[in-house]
């Protein structure tokens, strides 16, 4: 009994440390023969607990490189927990204030890979709310406001890169690379995204996106039913929301910086 104990025990250990060197190549991505390299394991072994990992969504290949990245479930593990939560206390002072002053529902969403993350949403007081997301929930980039602007941080290479890895779940939401180039270029022009929700054809709203770091993105969105949305409602909070944003971001980084 105790053998099985410790050959288990290995295997957990060696599957742990396949999974830190995935993370820590997460953005680009990390192949097979690299991980063999990285982990001192051999090509059966590291295939078998990798396969593993990816049954439960703790990695994923990414597509057409096959390289391996960190899946849904680890992303949403990190970035739910206690980690992301000083992000969410350092924005919901601005979320709060821009629910009430809206009237409207305020999102904060983080980019995991090619989706973006909702951590946490601020209701406003309209008695008709737009509420399609909750803290948890993932989107593909540009699928959502504040995804669309995340990905107006990108440039035309990554754009391309990041919906050619997902052609597939793009193809079901009938966004081919055309209209999300469109998109694109409107959202790098107006500096923030505007558009109807994909999902629900009665809420529109605006949506801006910071570097927190080199890596790291964040956006906000503003979202209301279509008839509190008119476009020049959205021009207004869309400029608004931009300038609110990108201050609050400096502001924190340089308190960081001084801290």
């Amino acid at each position: 009994m105790r053998n099985v104990d410790m050959s288990g025990t290995r295997s957990a250990s060696k599957a742990m440390a396949l999974l830190r060197h995935v993370g820590a190549h997460h953005p680009q991505g990390i192949r097979l023969t690299e991980l063999m390299a990285c982990s001192g394991q051999d090509r059966s072994t590291a295939h078998r607990l990798l396969a593993c990992l990816e049954e439960h969504g703790l990695v994923e290949r990414a597509t057409p490189t096959k390289a391996y990245r960190l899946g849904l479930a680890s992303l949403e593990m990190g970035w739910v927990s206690a980690g992301m939560r000083p992000v969410v206390e350092r924005f919901q002072p601005l979320m709060r204030r821009l629910a009430r002053q809206t009237g409207d529902t305020v999102f904060l969403m983080v980019r995991t890979g090619d989706h973006a993350l909702c951590l946490h949403r601020e209701e406003g007081g309209a008695p008709m709310k737009a509420l399609a997301m909750q803290a948890g929930g993932q989107l593909l980039l540009g699928r959502s406001l504040a995804g669309l602007a995340m990905l107006a941080q990108m440039d035309e290479t990554e754009l391309a890169a990041s919906h050619q890895r997902h052609a597939a779940g793009y193809q079901r939401l009938r966004l081919p690379y055309a209209a999300l180039h469109r998109a694109w270029l409107n959202t790098r022009h107006a500096g923030f995204a505007q558009l109807q929700d994909q999902r629900q054809e009665t809420i529109r709203g605006v949506g801006c996106a910071v570097r927190l770091s080199p890596s790291s993105l964040v956006g906000i969105s503003i979202a209301a039913i279509e008839t509190r949305m008119p476009l020049s409602r959205c021009d207004e909070l869309g400029a608004m929301l931009a300038a609110e944003l990108e201050l609050h971001a400096w502001q924190g980084n340089a308190v960081d910086e001084a801290a």
